[in-house]
């Protein structure tokens, strides 16, 4: 099977099926195809390209990755130093995601050059339209959303 090289692979860490289950639907309109892991030992075998992930072809180096920052067995910035590591992932983009952030994680997903950290609002609708937004700036072809303004207020911002 091949793919488009205007598609953007997105690869998300979410333990909480609901909020990736919103993730994907976010990434539904753009042109990106997003792979959902559930825990860092699924994200470390996608990154490695090991297991049930090693056909490249069908799983392919992510351009984009989007993460948790609350996870049950290791942090998001834990696992997102483990990422910024491998020479392929230098450059590439990561969103953080979190239900609550502190000064000092900010700091620290600076520190790996986090693009984006987005708060979750409790609303799944709001978490829906702020995952929108970010899937519009982050892949090509996303759709116009109605309630802009309502789902950026819940955006820490561009980081670096």
């Amino acid at each position: 099977m091949s793919y488009s090289s205007a598609t953007t692979n997105v690869l998300v860490l979410e333990d909480d099926a609901d909020d990736a289950i919103l993730i994907r639907r976010a990434f539904k309109a753009t042109a990106c195809r997003v792979f959902v892991c559930r825990n860092t030992s699924e994200a470390r075998a996608y990154f490695l390209g090991s297991g049930m992930y090693a056909d490249r072809e069908l799983f392919p180096f992510p351009e984009l990755f989007v993460t948790d920052l609350r996870l049950g067995e290791e942090s998001g910035i834990e696992f997102l130093a483990w990422v910024r590591a491998f020479p392929a992932s230098k450059d590439l983009a990561v969103i953080v995601l979190s239900g609550a952030v502190t000064s000092s994680e900010i700091l620290a997903v600076q520190r790996l050059r986090a693009a984006r950290v987005l708060i979750k609002p409790a609303d799944p609708v709001a978490l829906q339209n702020l995952l929108i937004l970010a899937a519009r700036e982050f892949c090509p072809a996303g759709e116009r959303y109605e309630n802009e303004s309502e789902a950026s207020r819940f955006q820490v911002g561009a980081l670096g």
